[in-house]
């Protein structure tokens, strides 16, 4: 036990090579106006071209996990607490001009989206459909006639219409592969282990290193009175039964989630933060979500041990094909908090330093991590390298693990890759 905290705190401590990039991450935020969406940002197809493989490598197996696509706001408070506030200033005479006018815009969205709470939106359904069209022209080796895709989920129904969604462009691209599509109990080990999933390991895990609430830091970075007093005249009775914190996250998400929605129903709602308070807002929620998600970095090792797993069954059978997992924005960034990929895995001390290495914006709607298994072939040339090399894709770009090096460009070696992701997940397993 003691030598994994030891081993946790020298993680915590030792710098990754890219964290010089990342000194300036609120200016990036308020330069581009996706960054500020956080979660929200929708998917980004037009990505550099990849890094071609060494001479004589040909892929052959895809691992991946990928968030479900666009959806309407998961929690029904995101639109209720704004439309029930509205309502009651307009009977008790508590709404500015703008909030009288704020009302009559919101009126006919409310209406919309109250029925339709956490539901995939078309966009969301276009996203993954992209995705997995993406899979084959990118990667066709992997998917000669016969190979085997096996795609498990989480129980949500905008990640089992994600699921549907990418499989179907597959198998619209490749007819003759074949697909298992399945969601039981026994599958949120490979797609949502936080929701309960237990198996043999005794998980482990080391405190969060900032101890400050997210309410707290939410409450000291954003002026809440200022915010809501655009469009109520006495901000404090328009919280009811909400905190402030509560009150500025459901309308950050609010805001943040029409980029998801069809353009024919988003209502103009810019009037209700200033660009530098969006921007802030989303350090804020940001900080939430990396408070929150700390507390999965545990169950959520059981992924990488399915991704071990069934990369090394694939590779030895030598049958082709793809092990697909979809689920939610907190399991991906809680694996690149594990894998350390870009730093992720490097904790401040201080909630100032979270922004610094967890940009939650990096897990966008339709957001996935791809590992692309390449393998030697006989016109390889004689350079040293190893049988099977992994090339790693966050949404679709190449990245870099902190504390790994790659065997040539950004592709691993995978047997050096399977040892650094087992001491990663020792800081938070015990056998």
């Amino acid at each position: 036990m003691k030598k994994m905290l030891i081993l946790f705190v020298l993680a915590v401590m030792t710098a990754g090579p890219c964290l010089a990039q990342r000194t300036s991450i609120r200016d990036e935020v308020r330069k581009d106006r996706t960054l500020p969406l956080g979660p929200d940002k929708v998917y980004n197809f037009d990505v550099p071209a990849l890094t071609p493989a060494p001479k004589g490598y040909e892929p052959v197996y895809i691992s991946h996990y990928g968030r479900h696509g666009s959806r309407y706001a998961y929690s029904s408070r995101t639109y209720g607490f704004l439309h029930d506030a509205l309502e009651e200033g307009a009977e008790k005479g508590n709404l500015t001009p703008y909030g009288i006018s704020l009302k009559k815009q919101l009126a006919p969205f409310f209406e919309t989206v109250s029925n339709h709470v956490g539901e995939l939106t078309r966009k969301g359904w276009d996203q993954l459909y992209g995705i997995g069209r993406r899979m084959v022209e990118f990667f066709p080796s992997v998917f000669p006639d016969g190979a085997e895709i096996d795609a498990c989920v989480s129980p949500s129904i905008r990640s089992v219409m994600s699921m549907t969604a990418c499989c179907l462009a597959i198998g619209q691209s490749r007819p003759e592969v074949r697909i298992f599509e399945h969601q039981t109990w026994d599958d949120l080990r490979a797609a949502r282990p936080n929701m309960g999933y237990k198996d043999a390991y005794t998980y482990i895990g080391a405190p969060c290193p900032t101890q400050e609430s997210a309410e707290s830091f939410i409450g000291r970075m954003v002026d809440w009175r200022t915010i809501l007093g655009r469009i109520f005249i006495d901000p404090a009775a328009a919280l009811r039964k909400y905190t402030p914190a509560d009150a500025l996250d459901y309308l950050y998400m609010m805001v943040a989630g029409m980029e998801s929605l069809d353009e024919e129903i988003v209502p103009d709602v810019a009037g209700i933060f200033t660009p530098e308070e969006f921007a802030t807002m989303w350090e804020a929620d940001n900080y939430l979500r990396y408070r929150e998600y700390y507390e999965y970095l545990a169950p959520c090792c059981s992924i990488f041990e399915d991704i071990i797993e069934r990369a090394d069954t694939h590779l030895e059978s030598r049958q082709r094909g793809a092990d697909l997992r979809f689920g939610h924005d907190h399991v991906l960034l809680t694996l690149l908090m594990i894998s350390d990929i870009e730093a992720f895995g490097h904790f401040g001390a201080r909630p100032e330093d979270v922004a610094q290495t967890f940009q939650n914006f990096r897990s966008p709607m339709g957001g996935n991590l791809q590992f692309i298994f390449y393998r030697k072939g006989v016109s390889a040339s004689a350079d040293g390298l190893p049988e099977t090399l992994v090339q790693v894709l966050l949404n679709g770009e190449e990245t870099w693990f902190s504390g790994l090096a790659p065997a040539s460009g950004p592709y691993y070696d995978w047997t050096a890759m399977k040892s650094f992701l087992e001491k990663r997940m020792d800081l938070f397993r015990q056998r």
